[in-house]
């Protein structure tokens, strides 16, 4: 990945940035369709990812899920509109930031180039 602005990072086939309520990078396809601002940058459709809880220390991934009580790996929506540099969090989303408009934030220190 190359980053091309504070808030985006270029991938093969579109890009990326970093996810608040997941606290990890999140990519955007190419066929997206993308106004070309790379510092308040608007994709659209919507963006909804499906996932696991992972276990992160330290801010990185230790490859093991989080698991329920029975031993059950937790799935995870993460569902937003990034528009005008503003990630729009659908209600559906299972993190803490579910229905709340937050700044596309900066890439965290450890990704920047």
């Amino acid at each position: 990945m190359n980053q091309v602005s504070r808030k985006l990072r270029r991938e093969e086939n579109g890009y990326a940035h970093w996810c608040p309520g997941c606290e990890e990078m999140h990519s955007l396809p190419d066929k997206w369709t993308f106004n070309g601002d790379l510092e308040k940058p608007t994709f659209q459709p919507s963006f909804k990812h499906q996932l696991l809880k992972r276990v992160f220390v330290n801010g990185e991934w230790t490859g093991e899920w989080k698991r329920d009580a029975s031993g059950n790996t937790i799935p995870a929506v993460c569902h937003y509109n990034l528009i005008a540099g503003q990630l729009q969090f659908c209600s559906d989303s299972t993190h803490a930031l579910s229905g709340k408009n937050v700044l596309l934030p900066d890439l965290p220190s450890g990704l920047i180039e």
